[in-house]
């Protein structure tokens, strides 16, 4: 009788070692997901898509959420629409496939790592905060984790809006205008993510006007440091090459009088703004703060 027992239980083993082997076996046969890609994206939605695997009876979506990866959802389709998500924020998924075994699913590997980021809201209340005879101030309400702002101007001999500034503050002046002229503008912001720039809607077009008479500017002197010797001294100082930076941007300014450079650029992840003297090429103040 024991002896029965004992071929009984090694028959029952036997049987149950062939099946989680079947099973893993079946599992290690389905086609990895290839061709993630992030499309549609909006500021509270990512929209994914992928090659169809044949033989697959479906697809498990993961995203990385506070240290582990969570599941999100099941389809059928080669494409996921990830909702509910915040506004200029990074996130990563990954894909794979099932099969349906005796009513349960068996997933096979999973894809690469897509790495996509939200836009950043639209931006609301620009405002002309101040308004001279060749320049407008704006300002804006804030857009959480915007990494700029992107004014434009609506430029009636091309018959488009042109980007005049980018600033990291929710306000930017924008010069060189002609007195008494009303001026269109709008804003939008912009999130640097791990994949690149992801850009939110543009603000309602704002109108306004310039102060009517020409206007006159006290300066300290001619422009002795031209703008590409004030790009030169600004990166010097950082110890930066042109090629080691983005976002460089050299304006023509006035500072209480004195005409001066501002000139502003991001490397790694450190943002860099400098002003200095246009006649003598001194560097009147500095700042390097991380992004």
């Amino acid at each position: 009788m024991k002896k029965v027992l004992n071929l009984l239980l090694v028959a029952v083993l036997g049987v149950s070692v062939f099946s989680a082997a079947s099973l893993t076996a079946s599992a290690a046969t389905l086609p990895k997901v290839t061709s993630v890609k992030a499309y549609n994206i909006d500021d509270d939605e990512i929209n994914l898509k992928w090659k169809k695997v044949k033989g697959a009876d479906g697809y498990q979506v993961k995203i990385y959420s506070k240290g582990k990866w969570k599941a999100v959802g099941l389809t059928k389709k080669t494409n996921f629409e990830v909702d509910d998500r915040k506004s200029a924020t990074n996130y990563r998924f990954k894909v794979r496939t099932y099969e349906l075994k005796k009513g349960k699913r068996v997933y096979g590997k999973y894809s690469s790592v897509v790495v996509a980021a939200t836009e950043p809201d639209e931006v609301d209340d620009v405002k002309a905060s101040a308004k001279e005879k060749t320049s407008v101030t704006l300002k804006w309400s804030k857009v959480p984790r915007a990494s700029r702002y992107q004014v434009y101007l609506y430029d009636s001999a091309k018959g488009k809006y042109v980007r005049k500034v980018t600033v990291k503050k929710n306000t930017a002046t924008v010069k060189e205008l002609k007195a008494g002229t009303t001026y269109k503008f709008k804003v939008r912001a912009y999130f640097s993510g791990d994949a690149g720039k992801e850009y939110g809607d543009y603000s309602d077009v704002l109108s306004v006007k310039t102060k009517a008479s020409a206007a006159k500017k006290t300066t300290s002197g001619s422009s002795a440091v031209t703008r590409s010797k004030a790009e030169s001294l600004a990166l010097s100082h950082a110890g930066l090459s042109r090629n080691q930076v983005r976002d460089f941007e050299c304006e023509l300014d006035y500072e209480r009088g004195v005409k001066v450079y501002e000139v502003s650029f991001d490397s790694g992840r450190y943002d860099y703004e400098y002003v200095i003297n246009a006649a003598t090429g001194k560097i009147l103040h500095w700042e390097k703060e991380r992004d």
